[in-house]
């Protein structure tokens, strides 16, 4: 990892911050009206998480002392940010402090059914910003992973084993000095509980948007079993026949291709026709030169 020149945390506040965040935002407007990009609205789901995201930092606060401190401002050398003196910058999703010191970064992920690999994505991130944190402070913080859960039953996390692999692990048992570096520990909220402590600190929700975000959040799958569209058994048989005819053409065709071509009997064991004997200079066949006109 390249050496980024004693990175600092600040505050969300921070003018330099909200000048570079201004700055992206005007950069993503222009490259979309450059390439004739239209906005899509956001989903519910997409809508809703930052109300979750501020219940979920409630919740943690029950058990860590997090800080308003959670913007890492770095310098890249190989962008040649030191030259130019110029600062980036990345929002973390919450960093608790020990003696006023980062000693804990959070990542949070907001997924349904299918959540390994936001897990997987969250625990490579996490990874990146201790690194970066101990180059600024002297010391590795502690790593977590957290998962807000929007769909049913319980969350994919993958396989526990490997650098980034992750583990479900309780917050009440998660004390500090106990924290294990691997398996990644996992916190996992439900979107339901998160948007109830938006709610009593003061965020106001709306209900039917919450229902459309857990509906988004369950990807079309309910107790495990996938809703397919009705659809009458005349049309469903038309076009599972179809769907075979095609695949059999296709098996046919890729046979032919690879299959090599042989060659008629007649072909293969048909032989050179010999020139009959005496045909040479000699010969009884030999038919000699005419004489030249004149003689």
């Amino acid at each position: 990892m390249p050496d980024y020149g004693r990175p600092e945390l600040v505050h969300p506040g921070d003018r330099e911050y909200l000048r570079w965040s201004e700055g992206f935002a005007v950069r993503r407007r222009r490259e979309r009206e450059r390439t004739g990009k239209v906005r899509i609205e956001p989903a519910a789901l997409s809508i809703i998480s930052a109300a979750a995201e501020f219940g979920v930092r409630s919740l943690l606060t029950r058990h860590f002392e997090l800080g308003d401190r959670r913007i890492l401002r770095y310098q890249d050398p190989e962008l040649g940010d030191h030259l130019r003196r110029r600062y980036r910058f990345r929002e973390l999703d919450a960093v608790a402090f020990s003696q006023g010191r980062p000693s804990a970064v959070f990542e949070f992920k907001l997924s349904g059914l299918g959540s390994a690999s936001a897990v997987n994505r969250a625990a490579r991130q996490l990874r990146s910003a201790a690194e970066m944190i101990r180059q600024g402070y002297g010391h590795q913080p502690k790593v977590a992973v957290v998962l807000i859960h929007a769909g049913e039953g319980q969350p994919d996390l993958g396989r526990p084993g490997g650098r980034f692999g992750v583990r479900h692990h309780p917050v009440h048992r998660l004390q500090l000095p106990l924290w294990p570096e691997t398996p990644i520990p996992c916190l996992v909220f439900s979107m339901s509980e998160a948007v109830e402590e938006a709610r009593r600190i003061g965020h106001a929700v709306d209900h039917a948007l919450e229902k459309r975000a857990a509906r988004e959040g369950k990807h079309g799958i309910q107790q495990g079993r996938r809703i397919l569209p009705r659809l009458p058994l005349g049309e469903v048989l038309s076009a599972v026949s179809w769907m075979a005819k095609e695949l059999v053409q296709a098996v046919g065709h890729v046979a032919r291709k690879l299959t090599p071509r042989r060659k008629p009997a007649h072909h293969r064991h048909r032989r050179r026709r010999r020139r009959p004997r005496g045909r040479g200079p000699g010969g009884p066949y030999h038919t000699p030169p005419r004489p030249p006109s004149g003689y």
